[in-house]
């Protein structure tokens, strides 16, 4: 188990910037390539509707599948190698087929390595190994955009794209080293750890269980205000030429990937005391003054609050 966790947080770490690859550059990428604004929002929407639609199908998958790791393994592969056409074409169709594949990619790896952990720890110490998960996750942000911030400084945007690939390296060989044997995979899809060949409910629970469908439609309105918010601020600043490009998107990506490790191991603490209502309630909260600052501070050192 110590081997099984250790090699999950490298997972988590390294899977961060494999997963983002070009993602948080991609605006300010196309913006230097000629783009208006209006198309990359389009591009960007198209991606997030396809990782929407398939979230639900490629959770089912997950569940039904004994080879999870390779839900994180193959669309790894391809989430780097969609990111990577980019550099040779900006097409329109060719970017939107690029963030459709990222999109439904991140469909799979993301339930995947849930699953992943819940066979691993179980219900029991499911709060505590995500709160470190996203933790490692988050630190690996950091850890990507600062690289790819000084690497594309020097190199351009092509070293981010490498960098990518590299992390995506590093993601599959911690995939592989947790080993296939200690991952419950009746636990992992909500049954007993004595259950066998049992089923789990999925639709019939969404609609019957009302408070389930209000966090539902609590956490879709909530992504839908936080999701673009950090991308469109970095445009804002960038169209404005009030910061450079690739290093200022690293430097919003650092500051707010920081904020978000503490955030994980202070939120995984709340939720073992008071349960997670506590932690949505200061989220939901902080949306509405983080939208606001950013709207009023349009400058370079304004990603500080945001």
């Amino acid at each position: 188990m110590p081997r099984a966790r250790t090699a999950l947080e490298a997972l988590n770490f390294f899977m961060a910037d494999m997963q983002a690859g070009i993602g948080p550059f991609l605006g300010v990428f196309l913006l230097a390539h000629g783009w208006h604004s209006g198309w990359i929002g389009t591009v960007m929407t198209i991606g997030g509707v396809a990782g929407m639609i398939m979230t639900t199908p490629a959770g089912a998958l997950i569940d039904a599948t004994r080879y999870k790791r390779a839900y994180v393994i193959v669309p790894g592969f391809f989430t780097v190698a969609a990111s990577a056409i980019i550099l040779y074409s900006q097409n329109f169709w060719v970017v939107a087929a690029s963030q459709v594949a990222t999109a439904v990619a991140g469909a799979a790896i993301v339930p995947a390595v849930a699953a992943i952990t819940l066979g691993l720890v179980g219900q029991s110490g499911f709060n505590r190994q995500n709160g470190r998960n996203q933790a490692f996750n988050h630190a690996g942000n950091v850890a990507g955009a600062a690289l790819s911030g000084y690497l594309g400084w020097l190199y351009g945007f092509p070293a981010v794209f490498i960098l990518a690939a590299v992390f995506g390296l590093f993601t599959f060989a911690s995939a592989a080293l947790i080993p296939s044997a200690a991952i419950d995979h009746n636990v992992a899809r909500g049954l007993d750890g004595g259950a066998q060949g049992g089923t789990v409910s999925a639709w019939s629970v969404l609609w019957q269980c009302r408070p389930l469908l209000m966090l539902s439609a609590a956490l879709a309105l909530f992504h839908l205000g936080n999701g673009a918010m950090l991308p469109l601020y970095g445009l804002a600043v960038v169209s404005g030429q009030e910061g450079n490009g690739t290093g200022f998107v690293a430097m919003t990506i650092i500051v707010a990937q920081g904020v978000m490790v503490v955030a994980s191991l202070a939120a995984m603490r709340m939720a073992e005391r008071e349960g997670y209502w506590l932690v949505l309630l200061i989220s939901f909260l902080s949306l509405p003054l983080r939208g606001v600052i950013a709207a009023v501070v349009l400058e370079p050192w304004g990603v500080f609050p945001v």
